[in-house]
């Protein structure tokens, strides 16, 4: 009976409904900026596997694709451990993504290999500019 009431107590809703969060693992920021540190080696290290494995030697080199990552790296720039550790736990998230080849070749050259291909053209096709409800649109703003 004591069992079924605990069992009760933990399937009540408010205990199942509240977010799990990311864990976190770092005392304090240097402990962070290392594990980051070593993450990226990590990435870095799988490079030249996912260049064979998803033929990206034809869109790009090994020293392009690492650079774009640093690139990468550097533009989430943050001083909350926490934060670093959240990004650390989605950045691990994405490696096996990638890894366990959920990701396809597009998915690496658009979001790594060429971002700026994703670019939404901001002119028709006439070169004249888009209507001021479409660049509002585009931009994600709300219009009246």
């Amino acid at each position: 009976m004591a069992l079924r009431s605990s069992l009760a107590r933990l399937a009540r809703s408010d205990l199942l409904s509240k977010p799990a969060g990311a864990p976190v693992f770092s005392a304090d920021l240097t402990e962070a900026k290392a594990r980051s540190r070593q993450f990226f080696r990590d990435v870095c290290r799988q490079v030249p596997w996912a260049m064979r494995e998803f033929f990206l030697e034809e869109v790009t080199t090994t020293a392009k694709f690492r650079s774009q990552l640093a690139n990468e790296w550097r533009r989430h720039r943050t001083d909350d451990h926490r934060v670093i550790d959240v990004m650390l736990f989605k950045a691990n998230q994405e490696l096996v993504t990638v890894l366990a080849h959920h990701f396809q070749r597009h998915h690496l050259i658009t979001k790594y290999v060429a971002p700026e291909s994703n670019a939404i053209n901001r002119r028709s096709k006439s070169g004249k500019p888009q209507s001021k409800f479409l660049s509002a649109f585009l931009d994600g703003k709300a219009t009246e």
